[in-house]
């Protein structure tokens, strides 16, 4: 393990070393090197309303998971008060082939879900672990097709 950790140091200089000598940046860089090392980052979109009680349910059972799943980042948007993000949701939605709809709704890889329960927390968590394992497209990169 501990030659592991001495290859990717070595490796991230050599990177930063390298990412003086291109247009190439140290964090595009890092991020190949974690991706050839098989670690994948899980990006969630989550649109919620500050005062839907399933949205406060959700995002309690998210900051439970979180610390299951370092890899996880949930990128939280609040549509009720904020404009941008309401105008954020419809085009993610669209990016998707659906409607911006109720809240919660989280969007993570190919799939977008609405609501909230324990049945779709456990929803949540399997398609997590199928992105950890085969990996799977973020809500950026959706919008960028």
């Amino acid at each position: 393990m501990k030659k592991i950790g001495v290859l990717v140091s070595i490796m991230l200089l050599v990177a930063i070393f390298l990412a003086g000598c291109t247009n190439t940046t140290v964090s595009d860089v890092v991020e190949e090197i974690e991706e050839d090392n098989g670690v994948k980052e899980v990006v969630i979109y989550e649109f919620y309303g500050a005062t839907c009680p399933h949205c406060k349910s959700m995002n309690a059972w998210f900051e439970k998971i979180k610390l299951n799943y370092p890899d996880l980042r949930v990128e939280q948007y609040e549509v009720y008060k904020n404009a941008s993000n309401r105008a954020f949701f419809e085009e993610v939605a669209q990016a998707y082939g659906k409607k911006s709809g109720g809240v919660p709704t989280i969007f993570i890889g190919e799939k977008r879900m609405v609501g909230f329960s324990k049945s779709l927390g456990d929803k949540i968590e399997l398609e997590i672990k199928a992105c950890l394992n085969s990996g799977c497209i973020s809500p950026k990169d959706k919008l960028a097709q």
